[in-house]
């Protein structure tokens, strides 16, 4: 029988099409669950509680970005994380242009090794107000999460780094040490993951 024929049975077009739309729904499954999502307000937006963290006290928030550095201490771990834009799924697709910084807070104690310089998370928090710390020589004032659930990215968003003076302004490089493969440059890859100026600036 040719393959031609063998496709134009039913059955097997069936088949066929049931297995694309697994496969694309599979692709699709949002990194937080549903009940946490549950709790989320479409309307607020990280740059609303940015602006005003106390306005905005006790709300829950989808964010993401990546982390610039894990703090562990006797009550838990703080996360700091540099903002990036999510998309519908929740997947972090570029750093925002404004570049802002919040800090998540947790109970439990986070791997430093696990959620090292790079690493792009995903997570759903509870707004719990802000704090003034130093950034360099200057007060930087950071909003401030209650960690709920956090998704930690794998391959193909990061896979090889090395670490810059500016954290947020991290140095990608492929798995066999090539500086001139960039998993976040739409270059190499569909999706938009560094602004014009952050790519060109590396080299």
């Amino acid at each position: 029988m040719r393959l031609a024929d063998w496709f134009k049975r039913p059955l097997i077009r069936l088949q066929l099409t049931t297995i694309v739309l697994v496969s694309l729904l599979t692709a699709c499954v949002h990194p937080i669950t549903k009940e946490a999502r549950e709790q989320i307000d479409p309307q607020t937006t990280f740059a609303m509680v940015s602006e005003n963290p106390t306005a905005f006290l006790d709300q829950h928030l989808l964010i993401g970005g990546t982390v610039i550095e894990t703090e562990n201490n006797e009550e838990g771990s703080i996360l700091e994380v540099m903002e990036w834009r999510l998309n519908r799924w929740g997947e972090p697709t570029s750093l925002d242009d404004s570049g802002r910084r919040f800090l998540v807070k947790t109970s439990e104690m986070l791997d430093p090794a696990i959620y090292e310089p790079g690493v792009l998370v995903t997570l759903a928090g509870v707004v719990l107000g802000h704090e003034v710390r130093l950034l360099g020589e200057h007060e930087y004032d950071y909003p401030v999460f209650e960690l709920t659930e956090i998704h930690r990215w794998q391959i193909p968003f990061r896979y090889g780094i090395r670490n810059n003076l500016d954290p947020s302004y991290p140095y990608y490089v492929s798995e066999d040490d090539d500086p001139h493969r960039h998993p976040y440059d739409p270059g190499y890859n569909p999706y938009p993951y560094t602004q014009y100026w952050y790519r060109n600036s590396v080299y």
